[in-house]
């Protein structure tokens, strides 16, 4: 019997392909710590110095995203970022470009549910002016009327982009699905509603600047060509004066159900479906996010390059050589994509898939492929859940989940960028090494009962947008779930 040369690797292999060589590991043990650092008032500054970098990220993570919003006022965080760089009470727009330029940074801005995160990229010389710039832009943006009028504009120009964005708007739709968007919290609109910035004032951008721009709310970030000690300098000197202020916690109450926005002029069905999970800083999250990269994405364009069987079965629903339809039981060019999704906040999340069909307008049988394929998902994470998970597919899922590290910490932007969303959700950087100990901990068994105890017999929440009039009801596509979890 013919054996493949594959096969031959994998018996001759010493150890499993997740395991970490020592090469890597002493590359890891040589990477620059990340030192945090509190000042008296509670704010926490957070360096990660490499010595042999020229250029430096340095950046505000701010607890202050859309889920902070004044109830009503859906929209208050967009309209105080865009105020923030259109002047200040010491510099006008003018003059805080010509200070952006002299410096010769890079500028960005990015507003998420929980965490806004402005950073400004730099060489080594020029960190003290931009920790005084990033101060300056989020401490005493001038709020005039023409400014807010402006921001408004900018406002509501952006959220128009992002409901064009077919991707953006399902995940919009599956959080306010999700958790209750009658109130503020993680249901609400991640953009706001034309409403509520329309309802947006002074009074209204003050309030949000005093309540979530506070001490123990923020982080200085700083990564790449910067010393720790000029940072914590530059820290004291710009942010020792700002008040501690509260943290007020969000209680999100998760309440499932289902949305559809039907467009029968689409040719693509856009699927979104997802269970409850815990929050970022509890230890059953590297079990999810290992959960996640077990399949790993598929688009159809794949050919043979599909690493799990799943991938071959979806292969069944999309023919990939682009011939014409014909009359098969799965139609041709059906999925286009399919990928897991794990998002986590301070104390929730949610888990699960985002799929991409294009079912035939020809005839409603070939257009019910897409709620098989839907299904047949579903049915993947209950066969993990419930009856078996190779160990083969744990391991090339930890080998994902370690590159996926790796590449949080590929340059000062990411690593910036890892740092605050750390800082702020978990009160340290956790270090890589520890990392991928904790990784390289994580047995088969440990990932199904955490599956079981988040995805066994839970609530679901669906987000359904484009050429989806043959999907199923909530409750019809609930009770199929419960029929292979029991």
């Amino acid at each position: 019997m013919s054996v493949s040369f594959s096969t031959i690797v994998q018996r001759a292999r010493p150890k499993a392909i997740h395991a970490t060589s020592s090469a890597l590991r002493d590359a890891i043990n040589k990477m620059p710590p990340t030192n945090v650092t509190s000042l008296s008032n509670g704010f926490r500054v957070a360096c990660e110095e490499n010595p042999n970098a020229k250029f430096a990220t340095i950046g505000l993570a701010i607890e202050g995203g859309s889920a902070y919003d004044t109830e009503g006022l859906f929209g208050t965080g967009r309209v105080l970022e865009k105020c923030n760089f259109l002047g200040t009470t010491n510099q006008s727009r003018q003059q805080l470009a010509a200070a952006v330029e002299e410096i010769g940074g890079h500028l960005s801005v990015d507003t998420d549910r929980e965490i806004t995160q402005i950073q400004l990229k730099v060489s080594r010389e020029n960190v003290d002016k931009a920790v005084s710039l990033l101060a300056d832009v989020a401490r005493n943006a001038r709020l005039s009327d023409e400014d807010i009028k402006t921001a408004k504009d900018t406002a509501n120009s952006q959220r128009h982009e992002f409901e064009e964005r077919v991707d953006e708007v399902v995940f919009d739709n599956l959080h306010r699905c999700a958790f209750d968007s009658t109130t503020v919290g993680l249901g609400a609109p991640l953009y706001g509603t034309e409403d509520g910035i329309q309802a947006v004032d002074k009074k209204a951008l003050e309030d949000f600047r005093k309540n979530n721009f506070t001490a123990k709310r923020m982080v200085l970030v700083g990564a790449g060509a910067v010393d720790t000690t000029v940072l914590e300098k530059a820290a004291q000197a710009n942010f020792g004066d700002l008040a501690t202020g509260a943290q007020p916690a969000l209680e999100p109450r998760y309440v499932g159900g289902d949305i559809r926005l039907w467009n029968l002029r689409f040719k693509t069905t856009h699927i979104a479906w997802g269970f409850q999970t815990c929050g970022a800083a509890c230890e059953d999250s590297i079990p999810l996010g290992l959960a996640t990269q077990i399949h790993g994405g598929f688009h159809r364009s794949q050919h043979e390059m599909g690493q799990h069987a799943m991938h071959r079965v979806l292969k069944v629903y999309a023919s990939q050589d682009h011939n014409t339809p014909s009359n098969v039981h799965f139609p041709e060019q059906s999925i286009e994509t399919a990928s897991s999704f794990l998002k986590q906040y301070n104390n929730t999340g949610l888990c699960g898939m985002y799929l991409v069909a294009r079912p035939s307008m020809t005839s409603p049988n070939d257009a019910g492929s897409v709620q098989e394929i839907w299904q047949y998902t579903m049915a993947d994470w209950c066969r993990m859940t419930q009856k078996m998970m190779h160990q083969q597919e744990l391991e090339q899922a930890k080998v994902n989940y370690k590159a996926q590290l790796l590449f949080n910490q590929d340059g000062s932007s990411n690593s910036a960028t890892d740092i605050g969303r750390q800082v702020l959700q978990l009160g340290r950087r956790v270090p890589l090494n520890e990392q991928f100990a904790r990784v390289d901990d994580i047995t088969v068994t440990n990932v199904q009962e955490v599956l079981q105890h988040y995805f066994f017999a839970r609530r679901p929440v669906y987000s359904m947008m484009g050429y989806a009039y043959p999907l199923p009801t909530y409750e019809y596509s609930s009770m199929w779930t419960y029929k292979y979890w029991y």
